[in-house]
């Protein structure tokens, strides 16, 4: 077998420990029967809603899936649509008092369930990392 560049085999272990941190916080919100995606969804949700076509920007989605993705959130009652004021065309989606409940409940704890992640490593090794990463994200894939 071809030995691993050591290029290959940082990026290989950058791209595992994104999905078991992202697996192990994923955990954590769907304990609480919310999916990672309607997690996400409600964090963009801000006190005057944002536009579904915003949303599906922000999450990363197309307009169908976005569609089924809201449904779902209104049916458990977290979300409702309501036509724009100011431009008929579009579409907003508000967080119901359940909604605003549930992102008061679940983002303090998700805040804090990523501290704890972070105390794996010291205040050094967090800076050091962080500078690390910015330097290889240079920005040439920011806006795709």
């Amino acid at each position: 077998m071809e030995q691993m560049s050591l290029e290959r085999e940082v990026y290989r272990t950058l791209r595992i420990t994104t999905k078991n941190l992202r697996k192990e916080l994923r955990k954590k919100i769907e304990d609480h029967g919310i999916t990672w995606q309607q997690f996400h969804a409600v964090y963009h949700i801000g006190e005057d809603g944002i536009k579904s076509n915003e949303l599906a920007k922000q999450l990363q989605c197309n307009a169908s899936n976005m569609t089924g993705l809201v449904d779902r959130m209104t049916e458990n009652g977290w979300v409702y649509r309501e036509r724009s004021n100011t431009d008929r065309r579009v579409w907003m989606v508000k967080l119901t008092e359940d909604g605003r409940d549930l992102k008061d409940k679940l983002f303090p704890q998700h805040k804090e369930n990523i501290n704890i992640m972070m105390k794996r490593l010291t205040e050094e090794e967090l800076v050091t990392l962080q500078k690390l990463l910015g330097k290889l994200d240079d920005g040439s894939c920011k806006g795709d």
